[in-house]
């Protein structure tokens, strides 16, 4: 089935100077204010307003020691976010206060914002899931995995981690002790990205060999039998067939269809009820390194750097760019 090709007259560019590149991106739930923050290995974190998309307001930035590879928004005037300066830091928008929270031992990777229990989580190379208690401004936990975490999302009680050997932990943040599954990864090349469903019954994860796994937490056989895996960001050019790696997945919050970017430079849309693509946006500058929806679904910021991937990188090389897209409900509604 051919690709429906979405044109691209509803994206509005966010101007952000990079010389290193985006790490990540995310929307606040916050649905009165669209407040996007953007980390980057630059080492800043900045904040800005999209409410309207034409006119971006640039709000705050703020820097780390180092490279900066996650951030997650608290609440509308409180972010967190880590780096390979290895400290968590927690960062009032409306005051400019920062706090360090803690640190690890490595580089931090991944962050979340766990609502439910009103915890950040934080995933490092040191092979260490972190709790931070955001009032007190504290450590509350560390858990360790058995090798460093490349990916975490957090659902409900549950945060959920996928590492560098392949293993993914499930643990529930109210009784860290143990975690509560651990399985194999489904894909046999390395984890890239993992993003839960909202409905908190499965979860999404990709590799850098251009596959996407749909899997559920239930163990029951009858459950596991629903859970599939498919091929995707590859590009076949006469008897070749480049493969890319699958970089960021993000849920649509009233729909669950998911996008997921890849380093080929493409987004696409899945309708994971009915196993098919729904669409597929223009071609990037580069590769898209990180994507998140507004909470009413109605946008999705999209954020492109180069990681390197090429034995030899193109000269000039391309600048990283943040779009914000406007969504038409024919690109999220499953079919």
């Amino acid at each position: 089935m051919n690709p429906h090709y979405v044109a691209a007259a509803n994206e509005f560019p966010v101007s952000i100077k990079s010389t290193a590149g985006l790490s990540k991106i995310q929307f606040s739930s916050d649905i009165t204010r669209r407040l996007l923050v953007v980390s980057s290995w630059d080492g800043y974190v900045k904040t800005f307003d999209v409410t309207n998309p034409n006119n971006p307001l640039d709000l705050r930035t703020y820097f780390h020691n180092k490279s900066v590879m996650c951030c997650t928004i608290v609440d509308s005037s409180k972010v967190i976010s880590g780096g390979l300066d290895e400290v968590v830091k927690l960062t009032d928008l409306e005051t400019g206060r920062e706090t360090v929270m803690g640190q690890h031992t490595a580089g931090v990777r991944c962050l979340e914002f766990c609502t439910t229990m009103r915890l950040g989580v934080s995933g490092g190379w040191d092979n260490l899931i972190k709790l931070w208690d955001v009032r007190a401004l504290m450590p509350v936990g560390a858990m360790g995995c058995d090798s460093k975490i490349y990916a975490l999302d957090v659902v409900d009680n549950r945060a959920i981690v996928g590492t560098r050997d392949r293993k993914i932990y499930v643990w529930d943040v109210r009784n860290m002790k143990t975690p509560i599954q651990t399985r194999d990864s489904p894909l046999k090349h390395q984890i890239r990205a993992l993003k839960c469903f909202p409905s908190g019954d499965a979860f999404v994860v990709s590799s850098i060999e251009g596959r996407v796994a749909v899997e559920y937490f239930n163990q029951d056989p009858e459950i596991q039998k629903q859970k599939y895996a498919f091929k995707c960001h590859r590009v076949k050019e006469d008897a070749d067939e480049y493969i890319y790696p699958v970089n960021t997945i993000a849920f649509h919050p009233i729909y669950k269809t998911f996008a997921t970017g890849g380093s080929d430079g493409m987004v696409n849309l899945w309708d994971p009820f009915n196993r098919k693509r729904l669409c597929q946006f223009r071609k990037f500058p580069t590769t898209i390194v990180s994507l998140s929806f507004s909470p009413d679904g109605g946008m999705l910021a999209i954020a492109s750097s180069y990681l390197f991937e090429e034995d030899i990188p193109p000269n000039p090389l391309p600048e990283p760019t943040l779009t914000i897209r406007k969504m038409n409900e024919s690109e999220v509604r499953p079919k």
